[in-house]
């Protein structure tokens, strides 16, 4: 089975993670990362509020410069108890975000904007992510590595800390970067990738 898309496919992230997912669809794409800053989350009332600002704004920016594109924004947050966990400065903060979810459930949301032309859709995904109990070495020789500071709440379900995850309820794919699934889903919905050898794209 082998998707098409109608238009040309653009990753608007430098996300080596989401470019892994994305590929997963075997459409051709080309990666075109956002350089706008990401907006204060302070500004924003809601965790989900923030994150899905956060990907339409990557999405934005690149169709304006590609408009026949089909443009793919995501972004992914760490939330505990309504608090947002971003990329951790430094290995104090990366040991305190740790030592704040060891033993604990927080939530992951991944939000994706897809923009074509003035077209867009956007969704999202929640999953419950549960730690172990995690001993004070385990944190330290950890945020000793350069891993925990690329990754919202210094870890990734996909690298040696996902050894950290007692269990998740939810898309695996969403903790990692992407809702591959559900994006599939919401493309061939909305008319955008079918099935190569179909007769005709959904209206």
């Amino acid at each position: 089975m082998k998707f098409t898309s109608k238009y040309p496919l653009v990753l608007a992230s430098q996300s080596p993670r989401r470019r892994e997912l994305l590929g997963m669809l075997g459409i051709p794409f080309e990666v075109t990362p956002s350089k706008q800053a990401e907006p204060d989350p302070k500004a924003f009332q809601t965790p989900l509020g923030y994150v899905m600002a956060c990907a339409q704004q990557k999405a934005e920016e690149i169709a304006r410069r590609q408009k026949d594109a089909l443009v793919i924004g995501a972004d992914t947050i760490v939330v505990l108890d309504g608090h947002i966990l971003l990329k951790p400065q430094d290995k104090q903060q990366a040991m305190s975000y740790l030592q704040r979810l060891s033993g604990q459930v927080h939530e992951v949301i991944t939000a994706v904007s897809v923009r074509q032309g003035a077209s867009e859709l956007s969704f999202h995904e929640r999953v419950k992510v549960r730690f172990y109990d995690l001993p004070a070495s385990w944190i330290d020789a950890y945020t000793d590595t350069e891993d925990p500071y690329d990754k919202a709440g210094a870890y990734g379900i996909q690298t040696l800390s996902g050894l950290f995850v007692e269990g998740i309820e939810g898309d695996y794919h969403a903790v990692v970067g992407l809702p591959v699934a559900k994006l599939l889903q919401q493309l061939t919905r909305a008319g955008y990738t079918q099935i190569e050898g179909a007769h005709d794209y959904a209206k």
